[in-house]
């Protein structure tokens, strides 16, 4: 986390607007076998200081994270329950839209990996009641086979599609399949942060594709002992451990 805080600290003091985000799986009571290691014995005013700390813009919780934490969620972050989640931010002068999806059990638990047509329609409308937005983010929790699954139904409607659960992690991924949707995939043990910088945007209302290195780049940044500590947020993780 203190590592975390440096690379995002980092990013704020460029001469560029930055939104950032926090999707699924960041909290233990996010999975079925929760990761102890994520929360330790802290108590949730301890997590919410650290996570304050952070000044995330808007992150995703979970039922079981959101009943974890109570009344001491961290500032900006949100439950997703059966439906879409929209939040809508100003980021340069340009509007931009944060669609928080919800989990693939909406609804009824889907027999495969795939959202239900219904969950996938209920994004699709998201995206489309948030079209003024000059990029529009969805935040997912699918994992790689229900993402991979709906790419191509999601692009032209949004712009990124910030993936979570089980799967691969990387930075950023146009395909040829879905040249309009960058699709980016969060390393669930947090070991590091995706960087996704968007140089140029999309036309309203105009077909468009991402142009790597022109109209978009995207970078995984390593949270190895080369990223120095924040110790502001050192010393609040070590007051959570603690308590």
């Amino acid at each position: 986390m203190a590592r975390r805080a440096t690379v995002l600290e980092g990013y704020r003091r460029e001469p560029v607007p930055t939104l950032t985000l926090v999707g699924a799986d960041e909290f233990s009571p996010d999975t079925e076998l929760p990761d102890p290691a994520k929360t330790g014995d802290a108590s949730p005013e301890a997590v919410r200081a650290v996570y304050d700390a952070l000044h995330v813009d808007c992150g995703m919780l979970s039922a079981g994270a959101a009943a974890w934490f109570g009344a001491s969620r961290p500032r900006n972050f949100f439950e997703v329950g059966d439906t879409p989640v929209t939040k809508r931010f100003h980021v340069g002068g340009g509007p931009v839209a944060v669609i928080l999806f919800p989990p693939l059990s909406a609804g009824g638990t889907p027999e495969t990996e795939a959202p239900t047509p219904k969950l996938l329609a209920s994004v699709l409308a998201a995206a489309d009641a948030a079209s003024d937005a000059a990029i529009r983010i969805g935040i997912s929790p699918w994992g790689f086979e229900g993402e991979f699954a709906v790419r191509e139904a999601l692009e032209q409607r949004y712009h990124l599609l910030l993936g979570g659960g089980p799967g691969a992690a990387f930075a950023g991924e146009v395909n040829a399949q879905a040249p309009g949707l960058i699709w980016s995939r969060a390393d669930k043990d947090g070991r590091s942060v995706m960087a996704i910088d968007i140089m140029a945007l999309p036309e309203p209302g105009v077909p468009f594709a991402w142009e790597w290195g022109l109209s978009m780049q995207a970078q995984e940044v390593r949270l190895t002992s080369a990223v120095p500590s924040d110790p502001h947020m050192e010393a609040l993780a070590a007051g959570k451990a603690a308590r």
